[in-house]
């Protein structure tokens, strides 16, 4: 699922955004917990969020969301950089190499 506002990319990001990390969230859950689990994503400007939702734990038919990562491209770099948390909370972050110069497929 994409919620887009204003796309900053050109015509050929959004496509790749949603094959690689649309990919990710569909492949990471089973089909069987799929009514359980949700893994989706937001692009907001140069930002890309993964979210997770569940049912909430007392009111079943209400779902959360979490925040599982979220990745930030700096066009003056051509880098992405990830952030996400761990099991104990703590915050991490990578920072990836030149972007554009990456095979596109």
């Amino acid at each position: 699922m994409i919620k887009s506002g204003r796309m900053p990319f050109d015509d050929i990001e959004p496509l790749r955004i949603k094959r690689i990390v649309g990919g990710f969230c569909q492949d990471r859950i089973s089909d069987h917990p799929r009514g359980q689990i949700n893994l989706f994503y937001e692009v907001r400007g140069f930002e890309v969020k993964i979210n997770e939702s569940r049912p909430a734990f007392v009111k079943s038919h209400e779902w959360t969301k979490h925040p599982v990562a979220r990745m930030k491209y700096d066009p003056e770099s051509l880098k992405w950089q990830l952030y996400w948390r761990r099991a104990s909370g703590q915050k991490l972050k990578q920072v990836h190499a030149d972007y554009k110069n990456r095979n596109p497929q």
